[in-house]
């Protein structure tokens, strides 16, 4: 079978040895044990590749965006690898984002530095987009795409053997991302601005399969523990008590803390984010006796929620009001002060 993208490539790049290929790192991962393989696809077929950007095949020159999509089990999404090069014409960066609709804007997005990508070759490159939350079992797609600058155009190493990944495939758009049409079908719409359109008319056959080479890596994604609260638990009105309150995350991530100083607390709000663990101090002032429940609890950036830790405070009538009352009396009767006294029970 013919395929459709060997003839934008072959000649231009040298196919590497898929099994032996070194990983390029774009950003440093802050802690890569953190999350593991989730979903990929990567076996790249000979001359099986898709340029992405500005390639002069036709007049005038076509511009290409890729997408593959995936489904995904992991609750957070932390980094993905593309199997990729570039031509030695490029000029601007590859921009890699993620999606839920391939017409909607982008979940988190990263620009890749030319420099970090091969040239007329092919090799695992190592993104490392901002940790987004996504749902399980839910299709998303990795997008690929660049300036639209005359022979400014990556390649993306590709599969097209039928269901090479069975939960996605390859996506193609060739109108600024307005429209999308895949390769993974066998009912491609063969319209003027399908990618499959124009590939039949250079002589290539329809309804082939694709994949593209990727490695989506993720992390499930774990609730903080019950916050700490540490202060008194008694004090007086009109007097501010303070509390040292923190959680930690599991995962590290950063923390939100609600705080109600009583039951139906106005006002309560998100505090943070703070760091994980990172102990933060608050203040409140108690302008009547009784007796109030403190209940704080912590979620983490990604909106996992703890249990609630409650403390119980007592504040007792102030006898402040008394002894001015006995100071007054006092010094209007001064000879019955002692009697004043047993009466106030001060």
């Amino acid at each position: 079978m013919k395929k459709i993208i060997p003839i934008f490539v072959v000649g231009i790049f040298v196919i590497s040895s898929i099994s032996a290929i070194a990983t390029i790192k774009n950003k440093k991962l802050v802690d890569p044990i953190s999350d593991e393989l989730d979903q990929y696809q990567d076996v790249m077929t000979v001359n099986a590749a898709v340029p992405i950007g500005n390639l002069a095949i036709t007049e005038p020159a076509i511009y290409i965006q890729v997408a593959q999509s995936f489904i995904p089990t992991k609750d957070i999404i932390t980094r993905v690898e593309l199997y990729i090069g570039k031509n030695s014409t490029v000029v601007s960066p590859l921009d890699i984002s993620i999606r839920k609709e391939l017409t909607k804007e982008d979940l988190t997005v990263t620009s890749v530095d030319p420099s970090l990508i091969p040239t007329e070759t092919y090799d695992w490159v190592e993104i490392d987009i901002d940790d987004i939350k996504i749902n399980p079992g839910e299709i998303y797609y990795i997008v690929g795409l660049t300036e639209n600058i005359t022979d400014n155009y990556y390649a993306w190493g590709a599969n097209n053997i039928s269901e090479s990944y069975p939960y996605g495939c390859a996506w193609f758009s060739i109108d600024e991302g307005g429209n999308w049409t895949n390769q993974s079908t066998q009912t491609n719409i063969q319209n003027s601005e399908s990618f499959s359109y124009q590939a039949t008319t250079t002589g290539f056959e329809e309804n082939v399969t694709w994949d593209m080479c990727f490695k989506t890596y993720g992390r499930d994604n774990n609730p903080p523990d019950t916050p700490i609260i540490e202060g008194p638990t008694s004090g007086k009105a009109g007097d501010t008590l303070n509390y040292v309150i923190s959680s930690n995350d599991p995962d590290d991530d950063q923390v939100y803390y609600w705080i109600s100083w009583f039951d139906d607390c106005p006002g309560v709000y998100w505090d943070g984010p703070h760091n994980s663990g990172e102990p933060i101090t608050r203040g409140y002032t108690y302008e009547e006796q009784g007796t109030y429940t403190i209940r704080v609890k912590a979620k983490d950036i990604h909106d996992a929620e703890s249990d609630w830790a409650i403390l119980e405070i007592e504040v007792p009538r102030s006898r402040y009001s008394n002894y001015n009352i006995f100071y007054l009396l006092s010094q209007l009767f001064p000879n019955a002060a002692s009697n004043i006294i047993k009466i106030l029970k001060l």
